[in-house]
This record gives C-alpha cells, structure tokens and sequence, in this order.
C-alpha cells in the first residue's frame, strides 16, 4: 500500500507552515488594534468641530439678525443691557424651549453705549455690542438660570459683534 503523505525526498511542500500563518495574523492584528484604538479620539475630534461649525453658524445668524433690526428698536429697551435664549437644533434650526430635538442655546446680550477701549476710553452712544453665548447640549432648567452659559464650562462657545448707528 502507497503512503499518500510522504513526500518523495527534494519536493517541497507549495503551502505556508503554521508559524508563518500566526506572525502574519499577529502583525495584521496588532495594525487592526491600533487602528480601532483610534476610533474614538477621531469621532471626538469630529464632534468637536461639527459643534464649533454650527455654533458660529448660530452666531452668525443672531449677529445678522441683530445688523438688520432697526438700532433704535435694538438698544430700546429699559436698561443698559438685556438678555435673551434661542433655542437650536442639531442642524442649527431654530426651535422652541423643551423640544426633544434641542441641542444648542444661545444666550443674546445686548449692551448699548459700548466702552470702546483705548488710550482714552469712552462711551459711544452711537454703538452697540451684541454678545452671543452658545451652550452645546446644557441642561435646561440651567441653561435658564445662566448656569450653563459661563466660561467655565467647556461647551459654552463666545461671540461678540459690534454694531453701528446707520
């Protein structure tokens, strides 16, 4: 009877041995590990500049808002400044407050007779400052209060513009 596994002598076998197999899964798996370990900082990143992106989109619409509004129906009101929320959507849309789709509150300060640093620093009666103060996903019973809306907290994104008397 014929031995079917026996090689005859000088006749190499055209496969892989068992120990090349385990370097190579070994190499393959330690560059698939590093590259799943990744994965999260990434999507931090991600998320952390799609915030920032809508957050000044948010401003942006708020400032314009406020060039476009007549400056005596803009610094009108009682007072030397006031304050106002708007409340935003994932995508920057302009919601109401408690919506299950709220994401982002914007606190509007608006501050008559700015002080215009300087050498000499005065007060022009003839400007306005609005300040935009963009909380990411606050809690809002706090975002109310202003809690949610300092500098501290690291989701809060600031953004003032001057507006001038036409």
């Amino acid at each position: 009877m014929r031995n079917f596994y026996r090689q005859p002598p000088g006749h190499r076998s055209a496969g892989y041995s068992l120990v090349e197999v385990m370097v190579a899964v070994g190499i393959v798996s330690f560059g698939i590990i590093a590259m799943v370990s990744m994965m999260p900082s990434g999507l931090n990143t991600f998320r952390t500049s799609m915030d920032r992106s809508i957050s000044s989109q948010i401003a942006q619409r708020i400032v314009n808002e406020a060039r476009q509004t007549d400056f005596a129906t803009l610094t009108g009101f009682a007072g030397n400044s006031t304050s106002s929320y708007k409340y935003f959507t994932d995508e920057g849309d302009e919601t109401t407050i408690g919506a299950a789709n709220q994401i982002y509150v914007a606190r509007v300060d608006i501050t008559k007779q700015v002080t215009i640093p300087g050498t000499i620093a005065f007060t022009n009666p003839s400007m306005a400052q609005v300040r935009v103060r963009i909380a990411n996903r606050p809690r809002v019973t706090t975002a109310l209060q202003g809690n949610a809306t300092t500098s501290n907290s690291p989701s809060v994104t600031d953004f003032t513009a001057l507006i001038p008397k036409m």
